[in-house]
């Protein structure tokens, strides 16, 4: 009797789990995609607008790094083009680790630290992109520094928080192809960042390497959110028959 009582407490336990789970709503949905999409257009946007206004020249900027990312939003219709999307950009990054905040701590109760350390560092890097595009484009004594500041703030925050969002989707999301995908994202995000760090230490003018790999960065950092967000309608922990259970 006491056993069939555990077994059936487990199952109720496990069922309101489901339930949870599967009430899970993001407050945006579309969300991550319109990050994607409202950044890779933008930038995109920007810099050909730049280009036609004879502003920068004519290249791949993710291969060759003709120019670097904030110097295509500074002139002429790149300035507005780039505001009016990647400020939005910054808006939905920060609803973003929200949710991730919140389906954390639905998939893993008592997992404190990864379930609030990503969401702190990426809200924290939101809002240093949030600064480095309300200051791009406008001359003054300090706006060089602060747009140097926050676009090395937004960077590294959002790539240590990716990192620890892996963590999560790897052991909490069932899909795992996606936690596979995301690692693959992470693993180049880092290959980038080692060459941004190590490179200018070893070799003179290495200014296109580093704005290429400010491209490439940026387009990965924005699909993090499209990509991680297909993992969390299959959590793990699916609750199991009540015959499937081990008497140990």
């Amino acid at each position: 009797m006491e056993d069939t009582t555990q077994t059936i407490s487990m199952d109720s336990g496990l069922s309101r789990d489901a339930v949870k789970h599967e009430s899970f709503r993001p407050w945006f949905k579309f969300g991550p995609i319109l990050i994607l999409l409202l950044y890779w257009l933008g930038s995109a946007s920007g810099y050909i607008f730049s280009y036609l206004g004879e502003f920068v020249p004519w290249c791949i900027p993710h291969i060759e790094g003709c120019t670097s990312i904030s110097r295509t939003g500074r002139f002429g219709l790149s300035f507005y083009i780039v505001k009016f999307t990647v400020i939005p950009v910054a808006i939905l990054a920060f609803v973003y680790w929200l949710d991730m905040a919140r389906w954390n701590k639905i998939c893993a109760p008592n997992g404190h630290f990864l379930n609030f350390a990503p969401t702190i560092l990426g809200c924290l890097g939101a809002a240093a992109l949030m600064l480095q595009i309300s200051v791009l484009g406008i001359e003054c004594g300090a706006c060089r520094t602060i747009r140097s500041f926050s676009t090395t703030t937004f960077f590294l925050l959002t790539f240590i928080a990716q990192w620890l969002a892996w963590m999560r989707i790897r052991k909490q999301s069932a899909r795992n192809w996606v936690s596979v995908l995301y690692l693959v994202l992470c693993v180049l995000l880092s290959i980038d960042v080692v060459l941004f760090v190590v490179v200018p230490n070893l070799f003179e003018n290495t200014r296109a390497l580093e704005n290429s790999i400010a491209w490439r960065s940026s387009y990965l950092i924005s699909l993090a959110p499209a990509l991680s967000v297909l993992g969390w309608g299959s959590p793990r922990g699916n609750p199991q028959p009540t015959g499937s259970l081990s008497s140990d």
